[in-house]
């Protein structure tokens, strides 16, 4: 485990579901983590403020400023996941790939090219766009 008591974190994407918080304690013989919820997409939002149970894998070190789209308002209320048509979910999963690969300073045209391209290649692979879908309607779908 390479996490550290701490250390701000994020799982997610802010294009699907988003959290980011702090490292309160690591259980090594679990390979798990809490993290204490500060900031969330607007649907998440309720989890902010509290302590949540991460696989250690599948959190990343936060480098730098949180993405556009979060918010550290904790709502009162659980608010419904967006409901997106599959296309959508297609153009979602090619900006989250953007993102990742060149951050969220991208001058607009460029980025939107850059997404368009990547979405062009993934729906010429039926079964990929399938898997693609079936993988974020169960994201979508997750329970805390």
């Amino acid at each position: 485990m390479i996490l550290h008591v701490g250390e701000r974190v994020f799982w997610g994407a802010p294009e699907v579901i988003y959290l980011e918080g702090t490292v309160v304690s690591l259980q090594p013989a679990e390979q798990m983590a809490i993290v204490h919820i500060e900031r969330a997409t607007p649907h998440s939002a309720h989890l902010i403020d509290s302590n949540i149970p991460f696989a250690a894998n599948g959190l990343a070190p936060l480098a730098g400023n949180s993405p556009p789209g979060v918010t550290d308002k904790r709502s009162a209320e659980r608010v419904p996941v967006p409901q997106l048509s599959d296309d959508e979910k297609i153009r979602r999963t090619a900006a989250t790939a953007i993102h990742q690969l060149y951050g969220y300073e991208l001058p607009p045209e460029q980025e939107a090219t850059l997404i368009n391209q990547v979405k062009q290649e993934l729906e010429r692979d039926p079964a990929r766009r399938a898997q693609i879908i079936t993988s974020m309607d169960e994201i979508l779908k997750r329970e805390w």
